[in-house]
């Protein structure tokens, strides 16, 4: 057996028109996971190749549709996990680099390290081969002004990123992650992300931070979408381990991280996906909606739902 999900983020979701756009993107994220797994290959393979469709959308946070930071910059994290080797790969603040997914791969790969961050992350993404994308300049501080001029002139002066977040928490949400299990009953788990919109230059969240964003390991394999910062405070990704080592089901494990993000930081707070080892799957989220779906050798074709 094999299965894989993906998400495109917990949030509001106000935007509708996107709502086709975003669907077809996931529709074929999955696809490119599942040929991956249909033909036996890896769940850490499938996961990245999910990932890097959804980098190369332009229409979610991630890859090159990242939101810009404070100076209107991009800056993208990105984290996977080999739930069968306990290997894990990530990158922070990497810049000018088309697909953050594969590059925390390589580190997984090439390298004795888990994270590599800011420009040496870029250039180790550089001298691997990885592809290089000169953001276009235009687009991104066209993005920036129109998030600033959102938040206004007298918002705190950015003193908290969260509470901007809490002011307009439709402006937030599109991180992309996906969990998968191969036909060796191995798992792996990867996310990106361009990070919360006017975030502090370097700012890194959870995503490429093993443990809370990103997790994988013989007994499950999960992604988290949403404020990262809490995500990290909970390491909600060795939570998840916890509660399937102790023998609950995915779909279990994902309401209990997003009851716990709830109790301790409120609704609109975040949201999961979960894959176990025998193939349950885990959807939850505090948001009005997530973009997600789902993929398995038992199913005829792949289940998608926006937001």
């Amino acid at each position: 057996m094999w299965c894989i999900i993906v998400h495109g983020g917990a949030g509001l979701w106000s935007e509708r028109e996107k709502f086709s756009i975003v669907k077809g993107f996931l529709l074929k994220s999955l696809e490119a996971g599942a040929s991956i797994l249909r033909a036996g290959g890896s769940a850490l393979d499938a996961v990245v190749e999910a990932v890097m469709v959804l980098e190369d959308s332009g229409v979610l946070n991630a890859g090159v549709g990242s939101y810009p930071n404070l100076v209107g910059e991009i800056e993208m994290d990105a984290g996977v996990m080999d739930g069968k080797s306990l290997r894990a790969g990530a990158v922070g603040c990497i810049r000018n680099i088309k697909n953050p997914v594969l590059a925390a791969k390589l580190v997984l790969e090439k390298t004795d390290h888990v994270l590599l961050v800011g420009e040496w992350a870029s250039r180790f993404a550089i001298s691997m081969g990885l592809p290089v994308l000169n953001f276009d300049r235009n687009a991104s501080l066209s993005k920036y002004r129109d998030l600033v001029r959102k938040f206004g002139e007298g918002d705190t002066r950015y003193k908290s990123n969260l509470t901007l977040y809490r002011q307009y928490p439709s402006l937030f949400h599109e991180t992309v992650g996906a969990v998968a299990l191969d036909c060796e009953g191995a798992l792996a788990s990867a996310t990106s992300t361009g990070g919360l919109a006017l975030k502090l230059p370097g700012r890194v969240g959870d995503s490429p931070l093993i443990g809370a964003g990103t997790y994988a390991d013989k007994n499950i394999a999960v992604s988290a979408t949403g404020v990262g910062e809490y995500i990290i405070l909970l390491g909600v990704g060795v939570r998840a381990s916890h509660y399937a080592e102790n023998g609950l089901p995915a779909n279990v494990v994902a309401e209990r991280v997003v009851q716990l993000l709830t109790l301790n930081f409120g609704e609109n707070s975040g949201g999961m996906i979960a894959l176990d080892k025998n193939g349950s799957i885990g959807i939850s989220y505090n948001t009005s909606g997530m973009a997600r779906g789902y993929y398995s050798s038992k199913m005829s074709e792949p289940h998608v739902i926006v937001p």
